[in-house]
Formats: structure tokens, sequence, C-alpha cells
């Protein structure tokens, strides 16, 4: 049913009107003032509280007449409009008239001079106004200052502190002290949803760092923003939480500056709650609530038709109460506009009402028949629209179930609609609106279908970098809707695939595939199943894993002569967290280290490591990160560092001697690396001298490398010995002297009394007396045994000929170290052997003993000249009959006389 409400006559309502400003000339002043109504109001101006102008008619906007002069104008203004129905009241405006701001002819400034850390100011005075003036400041290339990115720091009263730039001057340094604001306090009054902006203009040598302080609370950087080098802290749209106290500090090396603000915050008015325009009966209570807010604390009055109520008669129907205006039993004259305005000494607010008392016939304005489908859980508003003065009241009923506000889902609301919370398929009926007192009603059907559900969601998937990554989000919809339409979103913006890029897949079953992810496919997916009556979304996510990306930034400082800190900035983790970093060094002046080495590997936490050097090497330096997915690429290369020449710090090791020929002695040592030279002109200088007799003098000689021969030494001489290395610079440490031998040469003398002494049938004990150390003639090494079976005897004294392998027939037994006596063992029964021993050093053997003779019996005891002795165990040289050695046992010697061997 649709009701033709055109008949009823309409009251003025503000459609535009004006504003404070400020105008400049006559073209400035236009105050706005529009109005729709039925009658078509009229418009009138009252100035400074008096009437301005004639009656205007269409429109109401207040332009300047040319014969007047600017100044006639300003003023404070309100602009009524009226008709047959009330009379609305614009809010009070300023209008401030002002001759056109011009700057006042400069004098050209004479060339200043400023030492390098001095501070100096330049002022801008710009001509004085109501309007804040935009201050830009340009250098001589006409460029805004700011594009030049110097430092300096412009304060709100236009002014410029520039601080010199770097030279090779001697400047002093000084104690920060505040150009602006003056004195340790100060106080700011500022209104809610204004911008605060508290200035710390610092001078000083460093430049002074600025920090801010909230004295009762912490300071929130989402409400307070740091500008201009930190020099101003700024609040925008005040509020009264920010109401308290603030402080600035400057600081630099040589001391600290405070400033302490005191911030007040007040408020115009601002509305809390306000009437609004209606229809009532005759008869009826009108209760028009107006409440403000404001610091102060505003004052509310109540006007009619633009007249304040305390100008008007009186009338027992009329209560004011706390801002509320209470009309009893009204009546068609009490139709007017209502004006409630706020004011205290920050301003006013204004707002007009409009109470209609007029009589009409109820009627229902919803279509009848109406259906509506909802899903499960929904929220549905069965609709009910009455209008009628006064304001019909309606019922709902629910067929074959009776009043729809006994479910305790249901309710009605003011408007006469009924609202069914979290619906389900219960509810679904015939439902119908009357209006009471009448014959009025409708009726409504209202439909519950299976909502929609995501049976398998996104998960959150954790994919390697290239990989690909499919999202599942499957559904189930009502068979009586539609397919639904299914959007995919990343980070909350639509996904849209494309023939022509393969980059994202969607499936009919509502899976979504992602091709080669990268790092900026990261990020929270959803996906969003809708149909003609319901929503359903869903979550998950797509965190990319990636080898690291490389440090950065590297820079090298608190440089020394053998050390320099490395600082660097992490890379991006890729949402594997580093585990390590490792650090990579090239030497330039090392030719065998001119490839990138690893140095160390520190801990995630490291941000910078002092490294050792060697002098006189150029240094190279990066980074890569570890994480668990691999390692980064490096990083850009550091700065080359240089390290002075210095004098060697260390000395070759392992310095000994290696001679082999007689008369003359090789002296060797480890070589240093060429990182260890330390400085240009290295080499080795060599000392020797021997190290018997008195007062011998030490003889030197420098080479580059090793060996170095000393001739004409003598046959086995003990020699001390250095090498200490040196460069252009100087000498290393002093060298400790080692003992150090000339060549070998063969032993001279051959061991005497041999002497040979049963053990068993086939072993004996073999002994000798040792040669003199001096006829060793070197380092003794031991005793060499030649063993040698001249073969066995003719028969057994069984009568059976004996027998033995050839290769028995010789042995060679070496007996090392200083040891006299030896074990033969495994000798043949019932044979015939010579035995001679010889000395033996490095260079060789020295001559053999006198040949002795000794035989072993079958089984019988060999015949000696001399007893046996007891020694200790020696190797044995095994020979090809006898590949192991033989067993460690006591020995025995025999001797030879001169009618060769006795029993």
């Amino acid at each position: 049913i649709v009701i033709n409400t055109y008949y009823l006559k309409q009251a003025p309502k503000i459609t535009a009107q004006p504003g404070s400003h400020t105008a400049y000339s006559l073209d400035d002043i236009s105050l706005a003032c529009e109005a729709s109504g039925d009658p078509t109001p009229s418009f009138r101006w009252v100035k400074d509280g008096k009437q301005f102008g004639e009656v205007l008619f269409e429109s109401g906007t207040l332009t300047a007449d040319d014969t007047e002069e600017l100044r006639f104008y300003q003023g404070s203004y309100r602009c009524y409009m009226a008709n047959e129905l009330g009379t609305a009241v614009s809010g009070l405006v300023h209008l401030i008239t002002e001759s056109i701001p011009t700057l006042a002819k400069e004098k050209r400034q004479k060339r200043r001079s400023f030492e390098e850390g001095e501070s100096t100011v330049l002022y801008c005075n710009p001509p004085k106004s109501s309007v804040t003036p935009k201050i830009h400041w340009m250098d001589m290339h006409q460029s805004h200052i700011f594009g030049l990115n110097k430092p300096c720091t412009i304060a709100k009263q236009h002014l410029v502190r520039i601080l010199g730039m770097t030279s090779n001057s001697v400047v002093k340094n000084r104690r920060p002290q505040l150009q602006k604001p003056a004195g340790s306090h100060s106080s700011y009054l500022v209104l809610r949803g204004q911008t605060l902006t508290l200035e710390c203009i610092p001078e000083g040598l460093p430049t002074p760092e600025v920090h801010w302080e909230r004295m009762d609370s912490p300071l929130s950087p989402a409400r307070a923003k740091k500008l201009n080098y930190n020099c101003w802290l700024q609040i925008e749209n005040v509020s009264e939480v920010d109401d308290g106290e603030y402080t600035c500090i400057a600081r630099n090396s040589q001391g600290s500056v405070k400033h302490h603000y005191a911030v007040t915050v007040e408020a115009a008015p601002y509305w809390n709650k306000w009437p609004e325009d209606h229809l009532y009966a005759p008869g009826e209570t009108v209760r028009l609530d107006c409440q403000a807010e404001g610091i102060p604390t505003p004052n509310v009055t109540w006007s009619i038709n633009g007249v304040p109520i305390t100008g008007t008669d009186s009338d027992a129907r009329r209560h004011l109460s706390s801002g509320t205006l209470i009309l009893t039993n009204v009546q068609y004259s009490d139709t007017a506009v209502y004006q409630c305005e706020a004011t205290n000494k920050h301003g006013n607010i204004l707002v007009n009402t409009h109470v209609h008392v007029v009589e009409l016939p109820p009627q229902i304005l919803t279509a009848d028949g109406l259906v509506y489908k909802a899903t499960e859980g929904q929220r549905v508003l069965l609709q009910c629209r009455t209008f009628g003065s006064p304001q019909p009241k309606v019922d709902w009923v629910i067929f074959d179930s009776g009043p729809a506000l006994a479910n305790a889902k249901m309710s009605q609301r003011s408007d006469g609609n009924l609202q069914i919370s979290d619906v389900s398929e219960d509810d679904s009926n015939i439902y119908t609106c009357s209006v009471r007192h009448s014959n009025r009603s409708i009726s409504a059907e209202l439909e519950v279908l299976n909502r929609t559900k995501i049976v398998d969601p996104p998960q959150d998937l954790r994919v390697l970098c290239g990989n690909d990554a499919v999202l599942h989000c499957k559904y189930t919809v009502d068979h009586k809707l539609k397919q639904p339409t299914i959007q995919w979103k990343k980070d909350k913006h639509k996904i849209t695939s494309s023939a022509n890029d393969d980059k994202y897949t969607e499936y009919a079953d509502g899976s979504l595939k992602i091709t080669d992810v990268q790092m900026e496919d990261t990020g929270s997916y959803s996906c969003e199943i809708s149909t003609k009556l319901d929503s359903v979304s869903a979550t998950g996510s797509i965190t990319v894993l990636d080898k690291p990306g490389s440090p950065h930034s590297l820079e090298l400082s608190e440089k020394m002569d053998h050390s320099v800190t490395l600082s660097w900035t992490p890379g991006a983790e890729n949402n594997s967290p580093v585990s390590e970093y490792v650090i990579e060094m090239k030497e330039e002046q090392n030719p065998e280290k001119g490839q990138w080495e690893e140095y160390r590997r520190v801990p995630p936490d490291i941000r910078h490591l002092e490294i050792h050097l060697q002098s006189y090497s150029t240094y190279h330096f990066r980074l890569r990160a570890v994480n668990g997915i691999g390692t980064s690429e490096p990083s850009p290369p550091s700065e080359s560092y240089n390290t002075p020449a210095a004098i060697p710090d260390m000395n070759p090791e392992n310095v000994t001697t290696v001679s082999t020929d007689p008369n003359s002695m090789v002296i060797t040592w480890k070589e240093l690396e060429r990182r260890q030279f330390n400085g240009p002109g290295f080499e080795y200088k060599i000392y020797w001298r021997q190290a018997s007799g008195r007062g011998p003098h030490w003889k030197e000689s420098s080479v580059s490398h090793p060996p170095f021969i000393v001739n004409g030494t003598g046959t086995f001489i003990p020699f001390e010995i250095k090498v200490q290395a040196v460069n252009d610079l100087g000498a290393g440490p002093e060298p400790v002297a080692k003992i150090g031998y000339s060549g070998e040469d063969v032993p001279l003398e051959a061991p005497s009394e041999v002497a040979v002494t049963e053990l068993n049938k086939t072993s004996v004990l073999v002994r000798w007396s040792p040669v003199s150390m001096e006829s060793v003639r070197g380092h003794l090494l031991g005793y060499k045994i030649h063993l040698r079976k001249k073969g066995p005897r003719t028969h057994s004294r069984r009568g059976l000929p004996m027998h033995a392998p050839a290769a028995d027939k010789y042995r060679e037994i070496e007996v090392y170290g200083n040891k006299v006596e030896t074990v033969v063992s495994n000798l043949q029964f019932y044979s015939d052997y010579t035995l001679t021993v010889a000395a033996f050093n490095s260079r060789g053997e020295g001559p053999l003993s006198i040949e002795y003779h000794f035989t072993t019996p079958e089984g019988g005891k060999v015949t000696f000249n001399s007893a046996c002795e007891n020694l200790y165990g020696y190797r044995i040289i095994s020979s090809a009959s006898h590949p192991t050695p033989l067993l460690l046992v006591p020995k025995c010697h025999f001797k030879a006389g001169n009618g060769g061997l006795s029993r």
C-alpha cells in the first residue's frame, strides 16, 4: 500500500548555512543560507542582534553591496528561515574583514659569517592577520629548504636554525640550550578536536638529540607524532585524555636541558543527544531531550521559532528540566520549530527540531504477501511500516501459534517491525501484522533454508619458495539456492584468476592453487562462499619459507692496527629464523688466501664483532646468513681495510738440523705464512755457534727461505742455532737457541768381547762390549748382528743327513740404542754358525767385530768357552724363513778360542 503524504505541509529545513571566515574584499563576502519547506520559506538576517537588510525569498544567501565599504560587513550573523509552520535558525557565525596582507619592504641583509658549530636564527616576519599564514622557506635556488635535507628546524614562529656543516676547523663543544621555548616551564590551552604542536628547538655542539616524555602516563606513539628531527611533538584531534604534563629533553655529550609543558584540554560544546522531527497527535506529551558536553560545561537554552522561551508568554504545559523540554497535552497551536542552543566561552551549537501536531488515520505502508527467505542462524526483520497521527500501534500473530511476542527469539521494534533472532527451520510460517483498533493488516511468509557451510576450510600452510600451494575451501549449500559465488582474497584484497596468467587457479570445489609461490605470496587467504541469502568465509594462510636475505649495510669501525669491528644489518629472515651468521674474509696481501674464506660463525643475536688482523695486509669482509632452509647469498663486501706494516711478531717454529754430509750442517725450519711477514723486505736471519769451547761468537746470515747450509763444521759437532724473522721495519722477538749437529760419518770402532751363551737347543744369548761414543761420529742408533749358517753337520747322531733351507743361511738382527746383548732364536739343530757385530748410525755401519763360531747339536748341548749372562730382549730382524719377530727371552753368548769352539 502506498500512502500519498504530499498534502502534509513541511516546516523549513536548513540545507545550507553559513560559516565563520575572514573577508579581504567584497567578493569574499558570501554567507550561505538555504532551506526547503512547504510553503517555500522566506529568509532574513540578523547582524549583531539587529535586523540586517530586507526579507529574502527563494534564496537567503547574503552577498555584499558594492556601494558599501568592506568593514561595514564585519560582525556576528544569524539567518532565520520561516513559513507558516515555524521558523528555523542558523548557527551564529562571525565575519571578519581585513585588508589584503602585504609583506613590508625588507632591507637586503648583509652577508654574515659563522664558525662551524655555531647556531643562528633567520627571522621571518609575516604581516599580522586573523588567518594563520603558511610559511615556506627556500634557498637561493628557490628550492624548498626541506628538500635539501639540511640539518635545520622550522619553528611555528617562522624562524630557521641552520647548523654549520662539517669542516676541518677545530670547533668547541657546547652544552645544549633551548632557543624555543624560553625558560623551564610553559602552559598550553588546546580545544578538543584541534591539533596540538609542542616545540623544543635546542642548540649546542654536537647537535643535541631531542627526547619526549609524558610525566603522568606513558607517551602513546599512536597519538603523538615526532616531527622535524624530533623537535615537534604533535597530537592531532586532541581529546580530554591528552590533558597532562609533557617534558622535552635535549641531550648531547656535554650535558642536557629540560623543558616542561603543562597542557590543558578544554572543549567547545558538542552534542551527546538531540531531538528529532516528529509527528504528534493532539493531546500527546512531547519530550525533547537536548544534552551537550563541553569544558567548561555549556549552558543550554530553548527557543520557539527563534524566540527564546524566556521571552514568550508562560504556559503551564511547558516544562524545562536539565536541558529537556516537555510539552504536555499538545495542541495544533504547538506546531513550530524549536531551537536548542548550547553555549560556553569557546563557542555555541544549535539544533532545530520540528514539532508537527496533526491528526491522521492509521495506514500500513508495507505491501501484503511478502515472502522473506533466510538461512539458519540469521536475524530476520519482518516489516510492518505504518503512518498516522497518533503513531499507530500494531500486533504480530503467527499462524496456528498465537502472538509472536510469546516466542523469546522475537521482539517488536518501536516502528512496528518484527525482529526474529537466530532463525531455524521451525520458524518457517505465516506471520500477520494488524493495526490495533482497526481492520488494517498484512501477512508475510518466512521460509528458512539450510545455511551455507564450509566443510573443508583453508589451512595454515608453510611452503618452500618455488613450490605450488593448494588451499581447500569445500562447502555445502541448500538445494533451493543457486550455485554460490566463490571469492578468494589475499590480505583482504580480491584475487582474480586470468587465462593469461597461471598464477592463480580456482577449481569448482572452491580450492585455490597458487603456482610458484614467492615471498610476496606470504599472507592471509580467505575464501568467501556467497548466496543470495547468506555468506560464509574461512581464513587460512600461506607462509613462504626461503633461505634468508643477505645481510647488508656492513660497516667497519674502531679501526686499530691489529683489529677492526665489523657491524651489519640483518636481511629478511624469510619466515625461517636465522640460526647463525657466517663471516667471510679475503686477504689481498696473501696470494694463497686470495679467495673468500670462512672466518667465523656467530649466533643470530650478534650484530657486530671485533676481528683480529695481521699487519701489512688488505682485508675485505662479507657475511652470509643461515636458517633452516639454507644459506643466503653473500652480502655486498665491506670497504677494504689496510693494516699498517709492523715488525714480525713471531719467529719460525721447528728449527732443527737435517745434516747428511760430514763437515757441513743443514739448518731448516717451518716457514711463516706470507700474512705473518707483517711488512716488506721479509727474510730469515740465521745464527749459529759451536756449543763447546769457551766464548765462541755468533755467526749470522740471512736467507729468504730454508734450508741454510753451514760448511767446514767438522763431523758431528754440536752447535747452538737460532732463526729470527726480520723485515724492513725491524726484527721479530729474540729467538730461543736450539742444539743442532753437523753431518755424521760411519763409526770407526768395532764391538769387542763378543760372547754366546746357550739358552736352549735353538736359542742363544749374544753379548758384546760397546764401542766408545767418540768413535760413533754421530748419534748411535744401535748394533747389527750378522748371523750366517755355514751348513748342517754331515750326519746326526742317528746317522741321518741334515738339511736346512737356503734362506736360513743368513740373518741380520738390529739392536737399537745402547743395549749390548740380545737373544737369537729359531736356530737349526746340529748346525754350524758364524756371527759378527757392528755399530751403526744414520750414515751407516762401522767395522765388523771378529767373526765368532758356534754349533748346535741335535738335541744336545752346545759347547761354549764362556758362561751365560742374563740380558734384556731386543727386536730381531726377521728372515724369509721366519717372517715373524722372535720372542724376547734371556740370551747367552759364546766365545771362540784358538782351537775353535769347545763344549
